[in-house]
């Protein structure tokens, strides 16, 4: 198990990348954000592409362009960004990826299950403007 969450990294850079956006006025470089989140500006720049099509930015060329939110960040909520970017959140009901306990017997299936519910509601309950506290 490599993570306590399993959200991936493109979904977790849209995600800051989104709030970093709300922090700084609704507006952002690619550049300026990969430097500030520690990721390469390629990659970024993909991955602000990606929310381009999603509905999440808009983006403007030139001296003055870079990237800037289409909607408010109080209306985008983390669960809706990570599943817009890598579709739905896996419904895991084992720690390793494949089961290896016997047939219907793990005793953590109820709380793997309990787990996923949980941290569905808090990603789901979670937006962007309130990611963005951490940058402000």
């Amino acid at each position: 198990m490599d993570r306590i969450v399993n959200v991936s990294d493109r979904g977790n850079a849209a995600i800051h990348a989104l709030a970093l956006a709300a922090a700084g006025e609704g507006r952002v470089t690619a550049a300026a954000s990969a430097r500030e989140l520690g990721i390469s500006p390629s990659y970024l720049a993909k991955v602000l592409q990606s929310l381009v099509r999603s509905g999440f930015l808009a983006s403007s060329r030139g001296a003055a362009g870079g990237f800037e939110l289409a909607r408010d960040a109080g209306d985008i909520s983390c669960l809706e960004v990570i599943e817009a970017l890598d579709g739905p959140l896996p419904e895991r009901e084992c720690l390793f990826k494949r089961a290896v306990c016997a047939k219907g017997g793990c005793p953590l299936k109820v709380a793997c299950a309990r787990i996923a519910k949980t941290l569905r509601s808090a990603l789901e309950s979670t937006s962007i403007a309130a990611v963005a506290v951490g940058f402000k």
